[in-house]
């Protein structure tokens, strides 16, 4: 019986923008992708207010599924806080969960957003779509080679399921309301980015620190380490989920 991976993005961004990671994963995981409200396929729907919300939504998108054994969690960025609330509240659900360049609303806002990329999410709210993608991606993203075929499909992406302004905000106001609880008893991984110029990979170390998880630290990739080097990724979480 294959296992079941859950896979969650992060702030404004939606299943698409796993690109082609899901794919690399191979095919001895059933793997779920969930748009959250105002993103993706419910890019029409309003936003949730809060990291309980989203978790709330995910669990019920997956209980739907009516699948039989515990699943895998995998929450990058904003949905790492989602996997992280999910394990803590409702550890009997989850085999496991990985947090990738994750963060809490308790840690020091240097840690959580890095103060150069200030500009790219002010540019979220202000500038037009394909500005705002191109400042985006160049802050989250180390891969100058492919730079242009990544902003092609985010623009593609776009153009389908706009994000509105309403919904990052209401985003970014759950993300940084967020705070974990105090322990974790289901089985966890952090990964992280050293070359992270958006979120400070101190965030991840001290979650790993926190609940005791293994860190594993990519060497020189941005904060979207599934575009940066999918193969890394998908190397270090196979080793760990098998």
């Amino acid at each position: 019986m294959k296992k079941h991976l859950v896979l969650l993005r992060g702030l404004a961004r939606e299943a698409a923008h796993w690109m082609d990671f899901p794919q690399k994963l191979g095919s001895d995981w059933t793997i779920h992708c969930i748009d959250f409200p105002g993103c993706g396929s419910q890019f029409q729907q309003p936003a949730l207010a809060s990291i309980q919300q989203m978790t709330d939504y995910a669990r019920a998108q997956i209980s739907a599924l009516h699948i039989s054994q515990p699943v895998y969690v995998i929450g990058i960025s904003m949905g790492g806080m989602i996997a992280l609330n999910w394990a803590q509240q409702f550890p009997q659900e989850l085999a496991g969960t990985v947090l990738i360049n994750s963060s809490a609303g308790d840690q020091p806002l240097h840690w959580r957003l890095r103060p150069r990329a200030w500009p790219a999410i002010i540019a979220a709210l202000l500038l037009p779509i394909r500005w705002r993608e191109h400042l985006v991606l160049r802050h989250v993203s180390n891969n100058r080679v492919n730079f242009n075929t990544h902003l092609q499909r985010w623009l593609a992406i776009q153009t389908q399921h706009p994000v509105s302004r309403a919904t990052i905000i209401s985003m970014l106001g759950a993300a940084a309301r967020f705070r974990p609880q105090q322990g974790c008893t289901v089985r966890g991984l952090i990964i992280a980015s050293a070359g992270d110029r958006f979120v400070n990979c101190n965030a991840s170390k001290d979650l790993a620190q926190r609940f005791n998880w293994p860190l594993q630290l990519h060497p020189d990739a941005g904060h979207d380490l599934p575009i940066d080097d999918p193969d890394w990724l998908c190397q270090a979480l196979g080793a760990w989920l098998s």
